[in-house]
């Protein structure tokens, strides 16, 4: 079927709406970068109250070890741009029905729009709007939870779609590449954008519905394990989305960076809280959850139950 619609030498071109999109979401991102080195500093002038996470602003018991931050933007930073310098090479390589970027149509129009828009909220949010409306800063960082969820969905069917096609056409390593750098990265994106909101959820539950902070606090955790249990329950246990997300890890390394960084920020070993303990079992059950993937990822790999490393 592909070498009917092979193009003779000459005849490949390129879709300049399409090139946009590749380069626009690099340079977009990159602009993410630079909004959030600028103003996410307690030390930014632009800023008179010395903090612009909205968790700051309250005591809680719900925010990491400061490490956690540095540490899960740097991964989040390398990650994205990994996958996005990867994508530049689509540009000048070509499959027999056309430039990579194109055909085949894995990382779509639809899929890059879904991303930007969902990295870009908060940063605008972050520059525009937080200073003056705080407290509701859960949203846009819920809402680009939501969006970032789609283009995760939208990335792992086409690659599942297309997964054939790079094989027939002697792209194996491609799979690959998209499945960590593309798949994962969004995956990580989406989940680590889930833990800012519910941080900055907490000072919304504080401030604007009055609970305590051991109230919300709790909210918070429960809602965190519950988002974790779905990135593990989902791909491992629904029939349609286990060989799509075979090979998705990164989650884990969120969720258990996370819940770490809350534990050691908030411990006290002489005076142990019900958030403590309930953020303590949080990091146990990722864990757990964490090698029982691995365990059900390897059982279906000797069984063929999803495709093998090529």
């Amino acid at each position: 079927m592909l070498v009917n619609n092979q193009l003779a030498a000459g005849e490949y071109r390129h879709n300049y709406i399409r090139l946009a999109f590749v380069l626009g979401a690099v340079l977009l991102f990159i602009g993410y970068i630079a909004v959030y080195q600028l103003f996410e500093r307690g030390s930014n002038y632009a800023y008179k109250n010395g903090t612009l996470r909205a968790e700051d602003l309250l005591l809680n018991e719900v925010s990491p070890s400061d490490w956690v931050y540095r540490c899960l933007n740097a991964i989040n930073y390398i990650w994205q741009l990994a996958w996005l310098l990867y994508s530049l090479t689509f540009i000048y390589r070509r499959s027999s029905t056309g430039y990579l970027y194109l055909s085949p149509n894995t990382l779509s129009p639809a899929f890059y729009i879904v991303y930007i828009v969902g990295f870009a909220i908060p940063a605008v949010w972050l520059v525009f709007f937080q200073q003056k409306y705080i407290i509701w800063t859960w949203i846009p960082y819920a809402v680009s939870f939501l969006l970032l969820s789609l283009a995760l969905f939208i990335v792992n069917n086409n690659v599942h779609i297309n997964k054939k096609i790079y094989e027939t056409e002697g792209f194996n390593r491609d799979i690959w590449c998209l499945r960590f750098f593309a798949q994962n990265g969004v995956a990580f994106f989406t989940c680590w954008t889930a833990v800012r909101s519910l941080l900055a959820f907490d000072l919304f539950l504080q401030v604007r519905l009055g609970l305590l902070m051991a109230n919300s606090g709790t909210i918070v955790l429960l809602l965190a394990i519950a988002i974790a249990a779905i990135f593990f329950f989902l791909p491992n246990f629904n029939a349609a989305l286990v060989e799509k997300c075979a090979y998705q890890f990164a989650p884990w390394v969120v969720f258990i960076i996370y819940f770490w960084g809350v534990v050691e920020n908030n411990w006290v070993p002489k005076s142990v809280q019900r958030n403590h303990i309930i953020a303590a079992l949080d990091l146990l059950a990722t864990i757990l959850a964490a090698f029982g993937a691995l365990a059900l990822f390897t059982m279906r790999h000797r069984t063929s139950k999803i495709d093998p490393i090529v």
